[in-house]
């Protein structure tokens, strides 16, 4: 027998075998196989809200001739200087109060006084067209490290044509 023919018969005991085999395998089983096992589970979740800072006073302060000077608004909060901001917004225009205009206290019994003190140079240089208008002031907690903000405490200044007589509401 030649070598090609003895590669053939090879190919043809190797196809026989794997026909045997094919035929020799069990049939797939059928199951009915159903994950009916429920499981249940509870659990209590908490949410942080930053607190809003609480406004204790709002001061104006005229001349001799009640033309406007400035205002003082003093605030609590348990954040440092670093967790607070202020903003003023007249109209469409908000402008944020530089830190070094905010002084902190404390803590007294874990809350901090915050005071800023915003002269007519200091609005005016924030602001336009102070004279004449109302002012909303804006004091926020925010929590180191994040993007979080609390909702604002705020006081209206509100300042009389030409600067003469002022309020904080």
């Amino acid at each position: 027998m030649s070598a090609r023919g003895r590669r053939r018969m090879l190919g043809g005991v190797a196809g026989a075998l794997l026909l045997i085999g094919v035929g020799l395998t069990p049939p797939a089983q059928v199951t009915d196989a159903a994950f009916t096992d429920r499981e249940y589970s509870s659990a209590t979740f908490g949410a942080f809200t930053v607190p809003a800072p609480t406004i204790t006073s709002c001061t104006t302060v005229n001349n001799g001739l009640g033309i406007f000077q400035s205002v003082t608004l003093v605030w609590a909060s348990p954040y440092p200087a670093t967790g607070v901001s202020l903003t003023l917004t007249q109209g469409a225009t908000t402008a944020t109060v530089p830190a070094a205009n905010i002084t902190t206290t404390g803590p007294v019994s874990g809350s901090y006084t915050h005071t800023a003190l915003l002269t007519q140079g200091l609005l005016s240089s924030l602001l336009t067209n102070l004279l004449g208008s109302t002012t909303t002031m804006t004091a926020r907690n925010l929590l180191a490290g994040t993007t979080w903000v609390s909702a604002g405490a705020s006081r209206q200044l509100a300042v009389g044509a030409l600067g003469v007589g002022s309020s904080c509401t």
